[in-house]
């Protein structure tokens, strides 16, 4: 029988010291400050973790400034003289090139020094996990970073090989909680086939496996792996990945897995109806899967982003501290107008919050 510990809903006060966050401002340009802001005013997202902004301090008192004349009085936002910031400053001249809504190599350059002094920091113990505000890869290249994404340069700092994204969101109508993970993530379309191996997709189910234990206290869970081709390649008839590598690769691992239920290679088409039934209506319908393996990015982003958009968390798995991301990008459109949605902040913090607290218990042997 499969245990589970609910999460980032419900707080798990537990006799220790409070979980250790770095909180990044990622893009300066983006909603990051605004968001960060309006999560941080809210004492349940508060109250249950150490906080500590890592930012430009200037920028984020500019930010508040600029909101507080736009929001109504009453409208929580947290002043910055009473946060802990860990100030990353910009010369003036630097600084008069960041313009809300206007992203560019000088805001790029910015995000990724938060992002560097936050991994620094967590890796020298001064925090225990990291949430990170979005930000713009093209802006990451123009200020001269070649990397895909945050989730990269996490795992090439903490030197890990074997890592994942995975997006968590639970659902406001029934509580039930969806998981996903990527086999592959930040590459083109034409790359997928090629990139995908009998090895790859081992790693990424045993940290899918880890990650389930691990974080959420699912010791024998049921996970659905996407099919790569229309219907699951139909038998070699629509794309003959399944038949040549992926079903005898999922039947191996059925046979050294006993204790999981591993179902697909399930047609991509539908392998998203229970989430989505699960989500809005029932959360008990019958072997309804744990945790859910897209092949993809758009395989498995887009029903997250249809069901969750507003309160999905990315969260790096395979690394040896926690992180967590909004699932949202810089939204450089509504950028300073007060007017960006703060849920998805204030779920990963919460999250990360949890996941710290759950570790820590894993660590020192405390089961609930």
């Amino acid at each position: 029988m499969k245990t589970e510990k609910h999460l980032f809903t419900q707080p798990m006060r537990q006799p220790l010291e409070r979980p250790r966050l770095a909180v990044t401002l990622g893009d300066p340009a983006g909603i990051g400050p605004e968001v960060v802001l309006k999560a941080l005013a809210d004492e349940e997202i508060t109250q249950d973790a150490e906080i500590t902004v890592i930012g430009s301090r200037s920028l984020l008192q500019t930010a508040y400034n600029q909101l507080r004349q736009q929001l109504n009085p009453t409208t929580p936002l947290a002043e910055p003289d009473t946060l802990s910031i860990l100030d990353i400053p910009l010369d003036t001249s630097t600084e008069d090139q960041i313009t809300p809504g206007l992203g560019n190599a000088v805001s790029g350059g910015a995000s990724f020094a938060y992002l560097q002094s936050a991994i620094a920091q967590t890796l020298a113990g001064q925090f225990q996990g990291i949430v990170t505000a979005p930000i713009a890869k093209s802006f990451w290249k123009a200020a001269g970073h070649e990397y895909p994404g945050q989730t990269e340069v996490l795992a090439e700092s903490a030197g890990v090989e074997r890592f994942g994204m995975a997006f968590v969101a639970r659902s406001p109508h029934t509580n039930w909680l969806l998981r996903t993970l990527l086999a592959t993530t930040h590459i083109p379309l034409h790359q997928v086939p090629h990139t995908l191996t009998p090895d790859l997709m081992k790693s990424k189910l045993d940290l899918l496996v880890e990650c389930l234990r691990l974080d959420f206290g699912v010791e024998t869970p049921r996970i659905a792996i996407s099919g790569l081709n229309p219907h699951s390649g139909e038998q070699g008839q629509l794309g003959s990945e399944e038949k040549d590598w992926l079903i005898p690769w999922l039947e191996q691992e059925r046979q050294q897995r006993p204790q999981l239920q591993l179902d697909g290679p399930v047609p991509p088409d539908t392998l998203w109806v229970k989430a989505g039934q699960a989500w809005y209506d029932n959360p008990e319908i019958p072997n309804l899967p744990d945790a859910y393996l897209a092949l993809y990015h758009d395989q498995g982003l887009i029903p997250v982003k249809l069901m969750a958009f507003d309160r999905a968390i990315n969260t790096t798995i395979g690394l040896p501290f926690v992180r967590t991301s909004p699932d949202h990008g810089t939204a450089y459109d509504i950028a300073g107008q007060g007017i960006a949605n703060a849920t998805s902040m204030k779920a990963a913090i919460q999250l990360a919050a949890q996941l710290v607290r759950h570790r820590r218990k894993e660590v020192i042997g405390y089961k609930s």
